[in-house]
């Protein structure tokens, strides 16, 4: 079986503009936890920059593994895999830089970010679940080919 190979690098820009918007949607609803706007807009911010890079990674690796007949299942729980996976390391990543932050230290769900390594990796695979499981099934069902229809 064949795919076009159109269907990566489309799949991959496509997820990257869903991923921006619903990790942005993330973000906010995220950084609204703060009660601040500063936190609100940080939120909004970080969600739209994670979400655009791993919104292209699960559109690509979407496109892989669901190709034009997979569709959306295939899609979601690529997704979900690709995004837990994501999540993980980023929360690992982000706990230094979460520490020195006073304003996530008073939250009470985002202290998690702060108090060590595991609590911040089951965090970020939460949320880059989500977020993977969302593009993943978008970019799914946007690549899947009716059977017995032209494209």
């Amino acid at each position: 079986m064949t795919i076009s190979p159109k269907l990566g690098p489309r799949s991959a820009a496509f997820g990257a503009v869903a991923g921006a918007l619903i990790g942005c949607a993330i973000g906010i609803a995220t950084g609204a936890l703060t009660a601040t706007v500063p936190g609100l807009l940080a939120g909004g911010a970080i969600g739209l920059i994670c979400g655009c890079g791993a919104g292209a990674i699960v559109g690509a690796v979407a496109a892989r593994t669901a190709r034009d007949t997979g569709g959306v299942s295939v899609g979601a729980y690529t997704g979900m895999g690709v995004g837990a996976l994501l999540g993980g390391v980023a929360g690992v990543l982000a706990t230094g830089p979460a520490q020195q932050s006073a304003l996530l230290q008073q939250t009470t769900v985002l202290d998690a970010l702060t108090t060590g390594a595991f609590e911040a990796m089951i965090l970020g695979s939460f949320l880059f679940a989500v977020l993977g499981t969302a593009v993943g099934s978008l970019v799914g069902g946007r690549n899947l080919r009716r059977q017995g229809g032209v494209r």
